[in-house]
């Protein structure tokens, strides 16, 4: 009875940066899906935008289709109607979604709520550009949701920009890319903060075509992959193969595990050394060290007097060192700035000759200054210091618990759920690691300015510097792709019957229940009910 009122439907969102390919991946998963036997609906939220903005009056369509001009009024509108919800867009898309089944289901413009009829369905949306969006549509469609992550080089990026937007030359490219990634304010755009919430990344830095100079035309470029990624993803999702994870898959889950070990009080960060066989050496997590090797709570601690973490810290100030260093250093520069004493004496007299109440609201005035002062140093690198935090940063941890069992980091490869601060980019460079793969961006990092020499985000041409026989050596630092941690479980567990049990021969069967991707058409009260219901009727 359960199984049997499940929807049927799945939602898939993608997001990428500007120039990364976000349509052409959510067109080609149509087609895809299709391929499965889903119906599928294809929303974009650049329509939804529109019609909001054409509910609001406001003007949508007086610019080229191809201008800079048209591309910053389309982001201007989607910063607009988030100011008052994040998630408006996500919002204009799940009334999108309602709509599409109703008019599917012979319902029209029906008010409440419209049920699914249990049969496949798909819609896939192009595209998200602020984290709110990913919350508000994985709160409402749970497990059936899944967002695609579009991972594109970033040079790949700019020039597809250039060609897309008649108007735009290199000089603005930059402006664009950095817009795009994150704008500023909480209700702008931040596709950077997005992107990182995927469950899956994907890799469109190959062209879709190729140039054919005998035939002087466009053909289809065969190292172009993004199907072959897009059927693999819709496998895992509709149980039509066995899929099991990558080596780098396997990874990046055990640094995501690694992760959850961490109680800093500012970020979770987790780590895990590969061998070149692929083979996991060990894992790390962001966290104070602890005398005799590696870091509190990676070996039981006696007592809690036992347990020095910044959260724990017993006898002593409790609290982020880093972040209590930086403001001691901000209230230090505040203290070498003018004060009363360096001011023109005829001004001090003045001071002094105002009524006690008048030089009270004027120290108020004054430490609310400081205050705002303040705020706005830490906003500036000073509060991107790192030096002061009393944790070993997750590739380190990694890193030395490899070396404790006296195995070489030679050739290595690290899968590190954040991108590597400059501190441990120059240690990962200085222990001999190949490869660097990340998900989430890390913008305090100078990694790539103070070591350009070093470590490459190129992938064409690159070698290992383990197996470089002479030139230039660098370790390749890239965005990890493939199914992320958040998902792996659900993507990789066998929860249905593989094959024949009388004949062993290979069968895909069923889940007995529900798989990890079904959703109810009821809400779990109406569900209740009737279960509660038909045990009544059968007693």
């Amino acid at each position: 009875m359960v199984k049997a009122e499940t929807s049927g439907e799945l939602v898939f969102a993608v997001v990428g940066h500007i120039g990364s390919g976000t349509s052409t991946i959510a067109r080609r998963l149509v087609a895809v899906l299709e391929g499965e036997k889903y119906h599928v609906s294809y929303i974009k939220a650049s329509d939804c935008i529109r019609e909001w903005a054409k509910s609001q009056d406001k003007a949508v369509d007086g610019h080229a289709s191809r201008s800079r001009a048209r591309l910053r009024a389309m982001q201007d509108l989607g910063d607009e109607i988030r100011v008052r919800d994040h998630g408006a867009v996500a919002r204009q898309l799940v009334r999108a979604i309602k709509s599409e089944r109703a008019q599917r289901l012979g319902q029209g413009s029906a008010k409440g709520p419209v049920h699914p009829d249990g049969k496949r369905h798909a819609y896939v949306l192009d595209s998200v550009r602020h984290p709110a969006e990913v919350h508000l549509l994985r709160a409402v469609y749970g497990n059936a949701f899944a967002l695609i992550g579009v991972v594109c080089d970033e040079q790949v990026r700019r020039q597809r920009i250039v060609r897309k937007y008649e108007d735009i030359g290199e000089p603005a490219v930059d402006e664009i890319m950095e817009y795009d990634a994150r704008a500023g304010a909480k209700h702008s755009q931040s596709v950077r903060d997005a992107f990182f919430l995927s469950d899956v990344f994907l890799d469109n830095t190959v062209e879709s075509e190729r140039a054919d100079e005998q035939q002087r035309r466009k053909v289809p470029n065969e190292a172009w992959d993004i199907p072959d990624q897009l059927r693999r993803t819709v496998n895992i999702v509709a149980r039509t193969e066995v899929v099991r994870p990558t080596i780098e898959e396997h990874a990046m889950f055990v640094a995501y595990g690694a992760q959850q070990r961490s109680a800093c009080l500012s970020r979770q960060v987790g780590a895990a050394v590969v061998d070149r066989g692929g083979n996991v050496l060990a894992s790390g997590t962001n966290e104070v060290p602890q005398a005799g090797g590696g870091v509190y709570g990676q070996t039981l601690v006696s007592s809690a007097r036992d347990d020095h973490r910044c959260a724990n810290r017993p006898g002593s100030w409790q609290g982020c060192w880093n972040t209590k260093k930086q403001s001691e250093i901000i209230d230090d520069l505040i203290d070498h700035l003018p004060t009363e004493a360096k001011l023109p004496p005829n001004a001090v007299a003045e001071l002094k000759n105002l009524s006690p109440e008048t030089q009270a609201a004027l120290r108020l005035i004054f430490t609310d200054a400081k205050d705002d002062l303040r705020e706005q140093i830490r906003k500036t690198r000073v509060g991107s210091l790192l030096e002061f935090s009393r944790a070993v940063h997750a590739e380190m941890d990694a890193l030395l618990s490899v070396a404790r069992q006296g195995i070489s980091t030679l050739g290595t490869r690290i899968f590190v759920t954040t991108f590597p601060c400059h501190y441990c980019a120059r240690h990962i460079v200085g222990a001999g690691v190949d490869e660097v793969q990340f998900i989430e961006p890390y913008p305090k990092s100078l990694a790539l300015d103070l070591h350009s020499d070093s470590i490459t985000t190129n992938r064409q041409g690159w070698v290992r510097p383990s197996e470089s026989k002479g030139g230039s050596k660098q370790v390749l630092f890239r965005p990890f792709t493939g199914v992320a941690p958040r998902l792996y479980e659900r993507a990789f567990l066998k929860d249905r019957p593989l094959k024949d049990d009388r004949t062993g021969e290979k069968r895909l069967g069923e889940a007995e229940w529900t798989d990890g991707w079904d959703i109810f058409r009821k809400s779990y009260v109406e569900l209740e009910a009737q279960l509660a219901e038909e045990e009544v009727a059968e007693t």
